[in-house]
């Protein structure tokens, strides 16, 4: 109505913290893709929508976690923030990353209790909050390029950068569960061809998953996390994800 080009996607946000934060199936994932439909343009037009996990009026995404999971370990809480953001920096939209997640931040709220600053903070009620993934904390300067938050969302760039199915590619849900456990899903550029089988799993355990793939397809290159050499038979690839775990992996569709 008011012509404008985007809108956040909310509903993502909104799909992923129920996935990673209260435990709801990856059913749940695919029914958010379906209502791509719904936008102006359509599911197209919906492979342009800013993506994010949390923001500096809602909170920070692993603020959230930890409220949904109040009893939740520092490595757990890592890992469900870690999945998180591959999942966004790969499936359909234009990922935002939100200045200190890349840094383990962990806030107390929304709104100002979540606009920590990475130089060194003198705010009492930043500086007692216990980050992520380092020792560190808000009253230290946070720009650390080895934390395992920056160095995967690094990692997720680069292969972004150098994927056209990642960057603007069609998308198709290929498998999903009632409960947490995997999410299976192709990008496909039409210009070059270029296709990319993306896996997730959002349980706290090893998932072992069958997936009905395009029958021309015959073997995978790993561009992140762990992907099977090769499809099981013609129309069927196995996939292995340890707990909260990803596997990002070009198609090949000629013997070599």
């Amino acid at each position: 109505r008011d012509k404008l080009p985007q809108v956040l996607d909310f509903a993502f946000q909104a799909a992923m913290r129920e996935l990673l934060g209260r435990g709801a199936g990856t059913a749940l994932l695919a029914q958010t893709f379906d209502g791509d439909v719904l936008y102006e343009g359509g599911a197209p037009a919906a492979v342009n929508l800013p993506t994010f996990l949390g923001n500096h009026d809602m909170g920070r995404f692993s603020t959230l976690i930890k409220a949904d999971r109040p009893e939740i370990s520092q490595e757990e809480l890592l890992s469900r923030v870690l999945l998180g953001h591959a999942m966004m920096m790969t499936l359909r939209g234009a990922p935002v990353i939100y200045s200190g997640d890349e840094q383990g931040f962990v806030g107390d709220g929304g709104d100002q209790l979540a606009r920590e600053d990475m130089f060194p903070s003198r705010t009492a009620v930043y500086n007692d909050n216990r980050l992520i993934g380092t020792q560190a904390t808000t009253a230290d300067a946070n720009f650390d390029q080895n934390h395992p938050i920056y160095r995967l969302i690094a990692q997720m760039a680069s292969v972004r950068a150098d994927s056209a199915a990642l960057r603007c590619g069609s998308q198709s849900v290929l498998h999903y569960e009632q409960e947490p456990g995997a999410f299976v899903a192709s990008r496909v550029d039409e210009a070059s061809g270029e296709r990319v089988l993306l896996a997730f799993n959002t349980a706290a355990h090893y998932v072992s998953v069958n997936v009905a793939v395009d029958y021309d397809i015959r073997w995978f290159m790993e561009l992140a996390g762990g992907c099977p050499a090769r499809v099981t038979a013609p129309g069927s690839a196995h996939f292995t994800l340890p707990a909260f775990g990803w596997a990002v992996c070009k198609i090949g569709d000629k013997e070599e």
